[in-house]
């Protein structure tokens, strides 16, 4: 039986077991380079229209600005599907399960990177204040030890703050607002700011579903999503787990390196290699040691 004979089924079995529902699909995604709010506000309205019909209903499309007001919707039950940052659920953890990853090029991971107004190493930005898309809070950690791994001190940099998105983040940066900002990459940067380096990829946005939602309704979700659509900055989906959410959280807390345990007293006594034991030296006769008279 095709996967499209299956998915039909599906949402056939949904609509006629239940009455149309409306669902609500939420989009808090602040590391996703949108070029303008009403971007977001477009792809949530659509994918709202796609994944309601998929369950044989309708959605609503809403997008959040802020953490706080996302995860009080999820907390209200406001929120039956949502696309969300992995680094941010990696930070804030929750009730989720992953049904599809978000794709930008045909790719789910992508690279971040560290620019900067008027330096080149990374030496020249110690002290110096830095911005990063919103994480829920936890925009040091994510910086340190997520994309530095911990090999950057937590007083190298003088401040690590959040801004609302990457658009924001790097139109501060360009108005002389920070002096340096950690960004996806493949975005176009601001007058003077360039790259000092690149870092580490990371899962890009991904499709959750929320308690309210079954198993049989995330099913057709998932294959809804394969099925859709998008645009220059979410093109479409792919499908996934949670593993790559997993991955990143993993990485919010790096391991202390530690010495060893315990660490052996070595002391050898000589009395201690001899105990027990008898020695002898065989004498040698002293005429051993005369000269033979054809060597004279």
């Amino acid at each position: 039986m095709s996967r499209f004979l299956v998915t039909a089924m599906l949402v056939l079995a949904l609509a006629s077991g239940a009455r149309a529902d409306t669902i609500t699909v939420g989009v808090y995604a602040p590391s996703e380079p949108f070029p303008s709010t009403a971007a977001r506000v477009e792809l949530a309205k659509r994918l709202g229209d796609h994944l309601g019909t998929a369950l044989g209903g309708t959605g609503v499309g809403r997008v959040y600005a802020r953490a706080g007001d996302f995860s009080s919707a999820v907390k209200k039950g406001e929120v039956t599907v949502a696309v969300v940052d992995a680094t941010y659920l990696a930070g804030a953890g929750g009730g989720y399960t992953v049904i599809a990853a978000a794709t930008r090029a045909g790719d789910a991971t992508h690279s971040w990177q560290l620019v900067a107004r008027g330096a080149d190493k990374i030496g020249q930005l110690k002290g110096k204040r830095v911005l990063v898309p919103s994480v829920g809070g936890r925009e040091g950690e994510f910086v340190l030890n997520v994309l530095f791994g911990g090999e950057v001190g937590k007083d190298f940099f003088g401040k690590i703050e959040a801004a609302p998105d990457t658009a924001s983040t790097l139109a501060a940066l360009g108005l002389g607002k920070a002096d340096a900002a950690v960004v996806p990459a493949s975005v176009e940067l601001p007058g003077g700011v360039t790259t000092v380096l690149a870092l580490p990829q990371l899962s890009g946005p991904v499709l959750v579903a929320y308690g309210s939602v079954t198993a049989a309704q995330r099913q057709a979700l998932a294959a809804a999503a394969l099925a859709f659509k998008g645009d220059g900055t979410i093109g479409g989906f792919k499908g996934a787990d949670g593993d790559a959410v997993k991955s990143i959280a993993r990485r919010f807390s790096v391991p202390v390196k530690r010495g060893p345990h315990a660490v052996p007293a070595v002391r050898v006594v000589v009395g201690d290699l001899v105990e027990g034991r008898t020695f002898t030296i065989e004498r040698t006769p002293a005429t051993a040691f005369a000269l033979a008279p054809s060597t004279r």
